[in-house]
């Protein structure tokens, strides 16, 4: 077995009950925290303000959650993250939230690859450049909630077009549903913006 084999969490459970507890059990929030990697996530405790509580403990005494915050910090990698996730989680193959709008990201990382049941994924409010990038999320096949306005490659034209083209699984960008029209036309826009930028 490979090392990179081992860092992808494994299903433990299929119970639809657990699954369900997962899905609408609270997030658990790590924003504003100050946070600058994610090497001591275990440590730190969650915030509950703004969820109203944290998520409950399972019989590991890890969270029951399918979700993890991690905007406003100061983040440049997610190097860790399937470490951490591990560690919190009782089900960590089971994340399907993850935000890390505004913190310093200029790339986007494999580390969102381990997570085959993700489907919301922020990114606004960070500094990725390269439209490219996205190409990275292509096998997560469940997503289906992106942001990544705020970004300078959102002031791209065609940019969700482009996005869209890289990304057909997605049915909203930015908080705003993907439409009819736009998909019928995404394509061509797509492939003349991109011929253009290479």
């Amino acid at each position: 077995m490979n090392n990179s084999s081992q860092n992808v969490p494994k299903i433990q459970h299929f119970d639809p009950k657990f699954l369900q507890d997962i899905k609408i059990g609270k997030p658990l929030d790590y924003s504003s925290k100050n946070l600058r990697t994610l090497d001591k996530l275990i440590n730190e405790t969650p915030l509950s303000a703004r969820v109203h509580g944290v998520p409950v403990r399972g019989v590991n005494k890890r969270f029951i959650c399918g979700a993890i915050w991690l905007n406003n910090n100061y983040l440049t990698s997610l190097q860790g993250l399937s470490k951490s996730v591990e560690e919190l989680l009782e089900l960590p193959a089971y994340l399907i939230w993850i935000d890390i709008s505004y913190n310093e990201f200029k790339n986007i990382g494999q580390e969102f690859l381990h997570f085959k049941n993700l489907r919301i994924l922020y990114m606004h409010g960070n500094h990725i450049n390269d439209i490219l990038d996205i190409v990275k999320l292509k096998s997560l096949l469940k997503l289906r909630t992106l942001t990544l306005h705020g970004n300078p490659i959102s002031r791209l034209v065609n940019y969700r077009s482009l996005v869209l083209f890289y990304l057909p699984q997605i049915k909203s960008l930015d908080f705003s549903l993907i439409t009819r029209q736009e998909r019928s036309v995404t394509s061509p826009i797509a492939c003349s913006t991109v011929n253009k930028i290479n």
